[in-house]
């Protein structure tokens, strides 16, 4: 929230979680009994998204929906000084969801060597934890997450090799043995398999921002990292980009706020700016923010010459850096 540009915390910042569920919340406030901790909040969170809509019997019951589960904790709350633990898991976790379009889906549904998706289909767990320390000192604003993440794939694997898999159908097609083709994907450092494997992945972010009042101008700058298996539940970020706290490498931020003295003629709680910002993405791996491509080393020979092997299969290309420069005016109330 930082980033936004609010000059106090509105809510609990759930930084790596932003998947719109349908559920519900309950939870427990309390004070602590020593005055520097201030007060706190326990709460558990469960939410469902539904894979095909409204399940009715014959018709669209093929699939199991989605199922969201956890706690979040906000530890501590004292003046502009804040925690937050944040601990969920995603149950039975689609490999895509189904598209509005019947053509997307037509097209989806082709095999990844035909430039698909493959059958849709449930491919195991996502358990996800982050922590938030939040404070503000004079005018300088501050803020540290750190993220783990970790899947528990089914029969179906999570971070796939397509190209191994690809390749591995193709020598079967010429008649090899399986023997043969292990032995020539082991030499090629390759999976034909799916990856069945749990893997964890990482993820640091952190921010400041100083407030020049007197002027209305606020200036900050980010910086977060992802491991290679790093998996962000943040589709509904607000990037012009890709979502930069997916990203399995480094992105870094700078940007300038300017408020214009016009929101409070509307509502106390309303803001109306001006925000000029640049972003500089590089990745270090592919797949950002997707758990079912194996994320491909992009400072790897032979790896990138995998990844272009899976991008040509499915029509895509990877980007191994970006640098975006946004403007917006910005209203709410």
């Amino acid at each position: 929230q930082v980033r936004m540009g609010n000059d106090e915390r509105m809510a609990t910042p759930i930084a790596y979680m932003d998947w719109p569920f349908d559920g519900l919340s309950v939870g427990y406030a309390y004070r602590w009994g020593v005055e520097s901790m201030g007060t706190g909040r326990i709460r558990f969170c469960y939410g469902r998204g539904f894979e095909t809509g409204l399940e009715i019997e014959g018709q669209n019951d093929t699939m199991a929906d989605m199922d969201f589960g956890g706690f979040s904790w906000d530890l501590m709350k004292k003046g502009n000084r804040f925690m937050n633990i944040q601990s969920f898991m995603a149950f039975d976790v689609f490999n895509y969801p189904s598209f509005s379009s019947d053509f997307v889906n037509f097209g989806a549904a082709f095999p990844p060597d035909q430039g698909g998706f493959g059958e849709r289909m449930v491919v195991g767990n996502i358990s996800h934890s982050s922590v938030v320390y939040q404070d503000k000192v004079a005018d300088f604003n501050f803020f540290a997450v750190g993220g783990w993440s970790v899947t528990d794939p089914n029969k179906n694997g999570m971070f796939n090799d397509y190209a191994g898999m690809g390749a591995a159908q193709q020598m079967a097609g010429m008649g090899m043995s399986q023997d043969m083709i292990n032995g020539a994907l082991t030499q090629m450092g390759m999976e034909g398999t799916p990856h069945t494997d749990s893997e964890n992945g990482y993820s640091v972010y952190l921010g400041a921002r100083y407030d020049f009042d007197s002027i209305g101008l606020k200036l900050g700058a980010e910086w977060n990292y992802g491991s290679e298996y790093w998996i962000a539940m943040n589709p509904g970020n607000d990037d012009l980009f890709l979502g930069k706290l997916g990203a399995r490498g480094n992105v870094f931020e700078v940007y300038g706020i300017y408020d214009l003295p016009t929101g409070e003629a509307i509502s106390k709680y309303a803001k109306t700016f001006i925000r000029l910002g640049w972003q500089h993405y590089e990745y270090d791996y592919s797949g950002s923010m997707d758990w079912n491509a194996k994320p491909y080393d992009l400072d790897d020979s032979a790896e990138l010459s995998q990844i272009n092997m899976v991008d040509g299969m499915s029509g895509r290309s990877t980007v191994e850096s970006a640098d975006q420069v946004y403007l917006t005016f910005e209203a709410y109330f």
